[in-house]
Formats: C-alpha cells, sequence, structure tokens
C-alpha cells in the first residue's frame, strides 16, 4: 500500500486503525516504536 505524500501521518493512523479496529484515540495513544512495529507487521501481511 503506498503512502500517499500529503497527509502520511493520517494515512498512518487510518491504516491502523482499519487494520486494527482501533478508534483515533487509540492510535494517538500508540508511541512511535508502537507504531512502526504494528506497520511493519501489515506490510508483511501484506507482502506474503
Amino acid at each position: 500500500m503506498r503512502v500517499p505524500p500529503a497527509a502520511p501521518l493520517a494515512w498512518m493512523s487510518f491504516r491502523l486503525a482499519r487494520a486494527f479496529g482501533w478508534t483515533p484515540q487509540q492510535v494517538q495513544a500508540l508511541t512511535l516504536g508502537q507504531v512502526s512495529i504494528y506497520l511493519a507487521f501489515l506490510e508483511e501481511e501484506a507482502n506474503g
């Protein structure tokens, strides 16, 4: 999945919320490390 260049933070929040069923507040509470790990999981899953 490509990240739109105009709003990478909003795209990341949307992607995590959609994939894991989280609310915006739950996504906002994540640390940068947690975000990186969850996004890596999604990329790995998408790439097989």
